[in-house]
């Protein structure tokens, strides 16, 4: 490959010489090539041309630059009766592609298709670096480089004479050009100066080679209740756009566990299917768990394919023989407790967007008996339990939003349409106490569920004399709804088909009336805002399904606006005002500072947030009343390493804390932390009987230049529990990466033992990644 490249311009280089070219600086057209704008520039000192032997050497300061390639040594000499090139001392040659080789000696003969180098060095634009006490390249294919050492890292080039992180060292390495491999025998990995013991040869692609079909960097894996085992994996591409892993990995509890994924490329999109399973010598060691099996397996895949660019269409599922395959086998490291099967198509217009789906869930977690949240009274089925049955399947959620690309009214108009359809096979409920009685509420119901709406929202923006902002606004919105409840017991929503009609305008303005104070150090804004939004009763309350807006968050980012419901199953009606005070600060220097405060008031008609639905999702949200509970919030950010934020719901009488959430981040010198605080009151209404507050922290310390310490906790304050713990040690330079962490995570369900894990993981550039991961549960 490097004596390859010389090779290229030696030709020229040579023929030049035997033509007797002058010593001062010359650009000559290339020879044979037919092309005048290929030329080679020759400067030396003197050249000398000896009759008797035929030799001609270009002797003192040697430059030649030739179609981007840029070689310097002190002496250049061709011998015509050899058909050999040979340059001497402080060989140097720059690649049009920023490549630099260096060599003491270098010859090439046979027509410079075979030769030879001593003292190498080669960096590449890949940050690697070979070196070689001699190179040899023979049949204008094959180098190999004796006494070899190879290595990768970003500041090879930048800082040539410091010792890498490690390097392969190998009596010799072996480039194939054809193949595009290096190959090393009687290799020696050496870290930090200290090399391991001689290890069998082996072949990796050449840097260049984004696809090589190969065997992969091995990987370990620990725990007891599957054993210890080493993944072997072999990667075969089929072709340029296709590819195949086939993965074995034998387990010294359970025997082999299989994986096999196949990737492929088309000329529209990409997809890959992966299939694994086991056959398990063991699956008494699982317990009374769905893992008490034999055969065990999964199947993934996934896919995404472009129409043409603003349409495309695509899926993702994943299948397992049980719920706790995926963990157990440490298939999935992220504490999922889903596995999300759909299909998709969506569109992106210029101002219009479409979304079309089909969802199914599989659940990853066994079922379980829940400690927090109360189970509901007779005949449904307790909370925590029939899991799956209790998962909806979504068939389909179409979404498709627009915005007239003309002003309407001297305003934005805007226009929206979701359809939803879905289906469970158990009612999913649990236990709220209501006037100090266990009363059910459902989180979905068994049967199946649709609703259609259609929407029209209007907007324009005023600006008044004195800086005033006046934002008028009106809107309407129609939902259609099918009910077929197959569960007698919630008798809210009948038991027979039902079809429901729910239409609400609403009208509204906002008004703003911003400050703003300028000084020599930066500029401060103090804006009053006010709100009124007038609707009709919202219909239906209780009587209808409520899937996707359950979750009732009043906070400062939704005090303002027409609506403080997160889907559409819920439409506020009645008439409210918003109100707040916003104060924003920001330095010359960068630092910023901004605070809101605000309340929310119901005046007049039906206060769809007293109103409990099916799910109760208002109550305790802090809006059930004519005057709602204050909202804060307030963000530092010093632009000089420290960045604090808090935002809160505090009661309307007491000012009490209903929930808050506290966040600082700072990064000091070597050490950089972040700490969370957060506190729910209980919320009796939802199930919650007992307040939730924990605090989390994680922290890094740059003890050395590329050596950290890092740390995580999360703590339970309310049971007085550590929930999650880590600590670890890592070293990362632009050449290797590597972690040692132990944690341990009591997050899971009451059932499941502590899971405590030690995890190692090294990464070697070009060469690859390999970790070993130690579950000790149990």
């Amino acid at each position: 490959m490097v004596l390859a490249r010389l090779a290229r311009i030696a030709f020229v280089l040579a023929a030049w010489l035997a033509l007797g070219a002058p010593a001062s600086a010359q650009l000559l057209p290339e020879i044979g090539t037919g092309d005048p704008d290929a030329q080679l520039l020759l400067e030396a000192d003197e050249l000398i041309y000896d009759v008797d032997t035929g030799r001609i050497t270009a002797v003192g300061n040697v430059f030649i630059h030739y179609q981007g390639f840029q070689l310097f040594a002190n002496e250049v000499t061709y011998d015509q009766a050899g058909d050999t090139l040979i340059a001497r001392n402080g060989v140097r040659l720059e690649e049009p592609e920023g490549n630099i080789v260096i060599a003491r000696e270098l010859q090439l003969t046979d027509d410079f298709r075979d030769g030879f180098a001593t003292g190498l060095r080669a960096d590449t634009i890949y940050r690697t670096r070979l070196g070689a006490n001699r190179a040899t390249r023979t049949g204008g294919n094959i180098t190999v480089f004796e006494d070899a050492g190879y290595t990768a890292c970003y500041s090879c080039l930048k800082r040539p004479d410091k010792p890498p992180t490690w390097a392969i060292k190998a009596r010799r390495i072996v480039a194939a050009e054809d193949k595009r491999t290096l190959r090393f025998e009687d290799p020696r990995f050496e870290f930090f100066g200290v090399s391991t013991p001689s290890l069998p040869s082996f072949t990796i692609p050449d840097p260049s080679v984004e696809r090589k079909s190969g065997f992969l960097v091995p990987t370990a894996v620990y725990s007891n209740l599957i054993g210890f085992g080493v993944r072997n994996s072999y990667f075969q591409t089929l072709g340029p756009y296709r590819d195949i892993t086939f993965g074995l990995t034998p387990l010294s509890r359970q025997g082999v566990f299989g994986d096999i994924e196949y990737r492929q490329r088309t000329a529209t999109g990409v997809f890959d299917v992966r299939a694994t399973g086991i056959y398990q010598f063991d699956p008494g060691a699982f317990g009374d768990t769905g893992g008490n099996r034999r055969w065990r397996g999964s199947l993934s895949t996934n896919g995404n394919f472009f129409i043409n660019p603003r349409w495309q269409y695509g899926w993702e599922g994943t299948y397992t023989t049980d719920r706790r395959y995926l963990d157990d086998y440490k298939q999935s490291f992220d504490n999922t407790l889903t596995a999300p099967a759909t299909i998709y198509l969506n569109g992106l217009g210029e101002q219009t967007f479409f979304d079309a789906r089909i969802w199914a869930f599989r659940i990853l977690q066994s079922d379980y008996n829940s400690t927090e949240i109360l189970n509901p009274p007779p005949p449904f089925s307790p909370f925590g339990q029939q899991l799956q049955d209790k998962q909806a399947l979504v068939h389909p959620v179409i979404d498709y939003e627009g915005v007239v690309d003309r002003a309407v009214l001297g305003g934005e108009l805007s226009y929206g349409f979701n359809t939803t359809w879905l289906s469970r096979a158990e009612t999913d409920a649990f236990g709220a106490i209501v006037n100090g009685v266990n009363t059910a509420r459902f989180r979905g119901v068994e049967g199946t569920f649709g609703r259609t709406s259609a929407s029209l929202d209007w907007r324009a923006r005023v600006m008044a004399p004195a800086g005033q902002v006046i934002t008028p606004f009106a809107g309407f919105r129609g939902d259609l709804f099918y009910l077929d409840n197959r569960d007698v017991n919630v008798t809210a929503l009948g038991d027979d088909e039902e079809v429901f009609l729910r239409g609400m305008p609403y009208v509204g303005v906002n008004y703003s009336y911003p400050w703003l104070i300028a000084a020599n150090w930066g500029t401060q804004t103090i804006e009053p805002i006010g709100e009124i939004i007038a609707r009709p009763d919202e219909t239906g309350i209780g009587h209808l399904p409520n899937d996707d807006a359950q979750s009732v968050v009043f906070d400062d980012s939704n005090l303002f606006g027409p609506t403080k419901f997160s889907g559409y199953d819920r439409s506020a009606g009645g008439v409210r005002a918003n109100v707040g005070l916003r104060y924003t600060l920001q330095t010359y220097s960068g630092a910023f500072l901004s605070a809101t405060v605000g309340q929310s008031y119901h005046l007049a008609g039906r206060n769809s947030y007293a109103v409990p639905d099916i799910l109760d999702s208002t109550g305790n949200s802090g809006l059930s009343s004519n005057k709602s509970d204050y909202v804060a919030d307030i963000t530092l950010n010093s632009n000089g390493g420290l960045a604090v934020s808090a935002n809160g719901r505090f009661d309307e009488e007491t000012l009490s804390i209903e929930r808050a959430e506290v966040s600082a981040a700072s990064q000091v010198g070597p050490l950089s932390a972040r700490i969370i605080y957060a506190f729910l009151a209980r919320q009796e209404d939802l199930g919650f009987v007992e307040n939730r507050e924990e605090i989390q922290g994680a922290a890094s310390l740059r003890v050395l230049d590329n050596v950290r310490l890092f740390g995580l906790v999360r703590y339970d304050l309310q049971d007085d529990d550590l929930v999650r713990q880590g600590v670890g040690v890592a070293y990362d330079d632009d050449a290797l990466s590597m972690s040692l962490a132990y944690s341990e995570d009591r997050g899971g369900v009451p059932e499941d033992p502590v899971d405590r894990t030690i995890f190692f993981r090294i990464g070697l550039r070009t060469i690859g990644d390999t970790s070993v991961s130690t579950g000790l549960d149990n």
